[in-house]
């Protein structure tokens, strides 16, 4: 077996023993003791896995990383310490979905019986994983509207008032002015972002509802219609009809699952547990608050200047950590994720201040 192999073969154990570590300390910190026994299991099988990355090492005498928690284990166990486990589930998952496919591009390429041997053990257990991770990350979404609320709030109060108070600092050049116009905005802008979340939240509430309702009594009124559309679904799916027509019977004895599959299936609505709108709206409003505050808090103590240094580097760090907050719901990459949101923001900065030089210059 060549080095470049058993160096691959290394990351491997080296990342099943971090992937152990991860489901121990999460579990340590779930409070809920079903998930928390579903990732101990996750963790015996990472542990598993590890051991027999290890034999291939140890039987080619080549020697193994020191047992650790890789960078974005880290970064996934500290924000589960911070924020809870379920911001994290979702990251979870996208690793263990990404971790099937370089397994399976390595059983492409590899061609060692011994290696092929170790595939066949570890890609169902992989599988398995990454059923249960999904199961627990759907289950997290359900749950996770505050969080998603506090992060639509911060990313445009950040964004929104760092932008005003750019180009209010290219037109001007006046603190008190700056403080006014970014005041304005901030009160303003909460309360609207406030209200659009209420409003929002409420619709898609409402929505699920009525259309739950809607098919709850069309089951009652004219069951065997329902039973027919939801086999053509799944004929449409490529089931056979006998397939089909046993999965819909199966269905079709529980009213409430039979309800909730056509709402999914028909509408592509899934569940959700629906939050208070009143209380999502406060929190989109307040993260609004806090974070658009940042920008401006400097414009208290400082020059011109000085003020919109300070503020625009105080509003990177912040816009970085609410784009890997947004990377965790919408599983693309952490830094990436963050980078993005840090682009956007300062480029709505930017291209605000050059319009304010420009509306100051004409002024004046």
């Amino acid at each position: 077996m060549d080095a470049r192999v058993l160096r691959e073969v290394a990351r491997n154990y080296l990342e099943e023993v971090s992937s152990k570590m991860l489901y121990e300390r999460l579990a340590a910190l779930d409070p809920k003791p079903k998930r928390r026994d579903t990732l101990s299991v996750l963790a015996s099988f990472e542990d598993r896995h590890a051991s027999l990355w290890k034999s291939v090492l140890d039987h080619h005498q080549y020697p193994a990383p020191t047992e650790r928690m890789i960078l974005k284990h880290r970064i996934f166990a500290g924000l589960a310490r911070v924020f809870g486990v379920t911001t994290v589930l979702s990251a979870v998952h996208k690793d263990e979905v990404d971790g099937i496919k370089k397994y399976h591009a390595q059983l492409t390429a590899w061609k060692d019986p011994e290696l092929t041997r170790i595939f066949e053990t570890l890609l169902p257990d992989e599988f398995s994983h990454e059923i249960d991770t999904s199961n627990e990350a759907r289950s997290a979404a359900r749950e996770g509207g505050s969080l998603r609320s506090a992060v639509l709030g911060a990313n445009d109060g950040i964004g929104t008032i760092l932008a005003l108070s750019a180009g209010v600092v290219g037109a001007t050049s006046s603190n008190p002015e700056v403080l006014i116009a970014g005041t304005a905005g901030l009160v303003a802008g909460a309360i609207s972002m406030a209200a659009s979340n209420y409003v929002s939240v409420k619709a898609e509430a409402e929505m699920f509802t009525g259309l739950r309702t809607l098919e709850r009594d069309a089951i009652e009124v004219d069951r065997s219609t329902k039973v027919l559309q939801l086999t053509e679904i799944y004929l449409q799916k490529g089931f056979s009809r006998a397939e089909a027509q046993s999965i819909v019977a199966r269905i079709a004895t529980d009213d409430e699952e039979f309800a909730r599959v056509l709402l999914a299936e028909r509408h592509g609505v899934g569940e959700s547990s629906f939050s208070n709108p009143v209380r999502l709206g406060l929190i989109t409003g307040v993260a609004f608050g806090l974070a658009g505050a940042v920008p401006l808090l400097p414009f208290f103590f400082l020059a011109p200047l000085p003020s919109m240094i300070v503020s625009v580097a105080a509003s990177t760090i912040v816009l970085f950590a609410t784009g890997v907050f947004r990377s965790l719901s919408t599983l693309t990459s952490l830094g990436r994720g963050g980078l993005e949101m840090v682009v956007i923001g300062l480029g709505s900065a930017a291209l605000t201040y050059l319009i304010g030089l420009g509306i100051g210059g004409f002024l004046h």
